[in-house]
């Protein structure tokens, strides 16, 4: 009997756990495939990938109204700062250009802001995905982020 209960009880501790993961990956879950990505910066221009992988990359998505999201962007910017053309900061949001637009002019941010036409697929942001130069993701974050792991991450992709 004892057996049969600890059967169960596994079978239903498997069942959560792997219902779990594929939650948690459906909120965070950003689609890291640069080529599917159909992105715009603020002048309307179409954007491909091939334009931001001279260097390693850093893509933020992000939104407006995410407070978390706003809060980690001081940090990308000294990322940006130290290391100068040595790496691509990208931002991406699916709001509106004119949303976007007003938050930029508000701020001082030197980082590229473009815009995806298609819904990102989050429920969750900020998440940030780190590309080599060959565009293959290698780590990606959910969640604020810090200039220090930022930057440990981009060092070890050289």
């Amino acid at each position: 009997m004892m057996k049969k209960i600890m059967s169960i009880i596994l079978g239903i501790l498997a069942v959560v756990t792997i219902a779990g993961f594929f939650f948690f990956r459906s909120l965070t879950h950003a689609e890291t495939d640069l080529n599917k990505l159909d992105l715009k910066n603020l002048s309307g221009k179409q954007v491909v990938s091939a334009e931001l992988l001279s260097k390693p990359l850093i893509i933020n998505y992000w939104a407006t109204w995410c407070a978390p999201c706003r809060q980690e962007f001081p940090e990308f910017q000294r990322v940006k700062e130290k290391l100068g053309d040595k790496i691509n900061v990208v931002v991406i949001s699916d709001e509106s250009k004119s949303t976007i637009e007003k938050f930029k002019k508000n701020n001082t941010y030197t980082f590229d802001y473009l815009i995806s036409d298609k819904k990102l697929n989050m429920k969750i942001r900020p998440v940030t995905v780190f590309y080599n130069r060959k565009g293959e993701a290698v780590k990606q974050l959910i969640g604020t982020t810090t200039e220090e792991e930022i930057l440990k991450i981009v060092n070890s992709m050289k």
